[in-house]
């Protein structure tokens, strides 16, 4: 048999690997080898906190999935995706929720282009519009939007995206009711853990503890050691559905699984408990409600019962993601096309990025798996880079130009030699985090810690790269305001 080592190189880079069964004597020897050893330990870790991960995020399961084997399929899905539709499938949308439940809409920014909405944002906005349009029962109380000033710009992602959402909705005839639905624009948040802070914050200051007065009273029975009281339970359920389009929703599932305590949904989850209990000393809390104030009056004055020992308030929380489909992977414009599928190789590194940023500041571990992430996003993005080589790149080159020539968005596109050598940029600092990391990914030995700060270096630039050259993204023409899909007949 070979070595271990051996083994663990075409067990890690796919490259390497070929048709060859291995048993479990080769993984870990028969010899209780050190690297046979770490192979095991790190596999139960990986194990633990992938399972904790999943009970701490999603510990509540639909009422009607009586299959008790799939509660951690989403958790190790390797797919995105695939993750992202297990994790709406097992936790519920809107739809799913009682009628008690009050219900938050979050839609993420996307940065303007010369102060205009660009088409993917648009996307993310239609997406809402039709799910508002199609579903007369979703009527949230509260409608957030995202985004500060971006580079170049004078006016917010969160106010021209809600600027587009009101003529959108005026245009198709969809009804909003100022009363029952709220509306709230964040025009200084930077990036996405930002906006779900400073959306937790005006929850708690402005709509919470109005929502915990609304919600019923439930007298409840406690007994510790003999001795017996009872409270007074209020508890509310807020359900957040959040709109993007869908490899940024698949970004931020990733990390809130990978990387919980840089999640961008730590806020959210932050949100869950008891609220401003004060279970000793209630009168000022309860003094807003007559009933609360009565109950304690009736409590106050009945002797030989139990003690009455206040309100006890408590909050839980809820999510799902709805997405939009990105418009640039299924048009005719072969450019484009190709522009979009590198954008995306880009963006599906953003979990590597924030899970390498926490190796770097020592709150993490390098995780395996991205490792080989890496390798295969590498992989196919020389194989999109070769194809500009081609005879059939000459137009993709040209047909680049072209798409950005018209509003003058992206100065490193005007020439195609400019094109090739900022991919080639991305892909060489990519190659060069992947040999730097390579130690780790293959279990062989670790990496000092500045090693890591110059393959997080690396990463960055090449993400900066990719996004810089990459992005398709242009102002939404004025003819397709108001409209629900564009003029081809999809919705983007």
């Amino acid at each position: 048999k070979e070595s271990t080592f051996s083994y663990l190189r075409k067990l890690s880079d796919p490259i390497q690997q070929d048709n060859t069964n291995y048993d479990d004597s080769v993984l870990y020897g028969g010899n209780n080898s050190l690297s046979g050893d770490l192979v095991g330990l790190t596999k139960k870790i990986d194990q633990k906190i992938l399972s904790a991960n999943w009970s701490r995020s999603t510990h509540r399961r639909r009422v009607n999935d009586n299959n008790p084997g799939t509660e951690g399929h989403v958790q190790h899905a390797t797919d995105s995706m695939q993750s992202l539709l297990g994790y709406n499938h097992f936790e519920g949308d809107w739809s799913e929720r009682n009628s008690t439940t009050y219900h938050v809409v979050i839609i993420f920014g996307k940065p303007l282009i010369n102060d205009q909405v660009t088409i993917e944002f648009a996307n993310r906005i239609r997406t809402l519009a039709k799910l508002l349009k199609e579903e007369p029962e979703f009527r949230p109380s509260l409608i957030c939007f995202t985004g500060g000033v971006s580079p170049g710009n004078y006016v917010s992602d969160a106010s021209a995206g809600y600027l587009f959402f009101r003529h959108l909705c005026a245009s198709q005839s969809i009804p909003i009711n100022d009363i029952q639905t709220k509306m709230w624009v964040d025009p200084g948040s930077s990036d996405e853990r930002e906006a779900m802070e400073v959306i937790a914050s005006e929850l708690w200051r402005n709509h919470i503890k109005l929502w915990l007065h609304e919600s019923p009273a439930i007298e409840r029975l406690n007994r510790h050691y003999g001795v017996e009281w009872t409270v007074l339970e209020r508890k509310i359920d807020i359900h957040f559905t959040l709109v993007s389009t869908e490899y940024h929703l698949c970004n931020m599932n990733d990390v809130h699984h990978r990387s919980p305590g840089k999640s961008f949904l730590q806020p959210l989850v932050s949100l869950r408990g008891l609220v401003a209990s004060d279970r000793w000393n209630n009168e000022d809390f309860a003094s807003d409600s007559g009933y609360y104030s009565d109950t304690l009056k009736r409590k106050s004055t009945r002797t030989g019962q139990t003690a009455f020992r206040g309100i006890e308030n408590s909050v839980d929380t809820t999510w799902s993601f709805h997405y939009g489909t990105y418009p640039f992977l299924h048009g005719n414009d072969e450019a484009v096309v190709f522009l979009g599928q590198c954008y995306l190789l880009g963006e599906e590194l953003t979990p590597l990025l924030v899970n390498m940023k926490g190796v770097v500041e020592q709150t993490e571990f390098f995780q395996r798996d991205n490792y080989l992430l890496l390798s295969s996003i590498r992989r196919s993005l020389v194989s999109l880079v070769e194809a500009l080589y081609t005879e059939k790149g000459q137009s993709i080159r040209a047909g680049v130009i072209k798409h950005f020539q018209s509003h003058g968005s992206n100065r490193l596109t005007k020439e195609d030699v400019k094109i090739i050598v900022v991919l080639e940029s991305a892909l060489l600092n990519l190659g060069r985090c992947i040999d730097l990391v390579k130690p780790a990914g293959l279990l062989v030995s670790s990496v000092p810690a500045s090693t890591w700060s110059r393959a997080l270096d690396a990463l960055e630039k090449s993400m900066n790269n990719i996004i810089s050259v990459c992005d398709p993204d242009q102002p939404l023409e004025a003819t397709e305001w108001g409209k629900l899909c564009h003029e081809d007949g999809n919705v983007i």
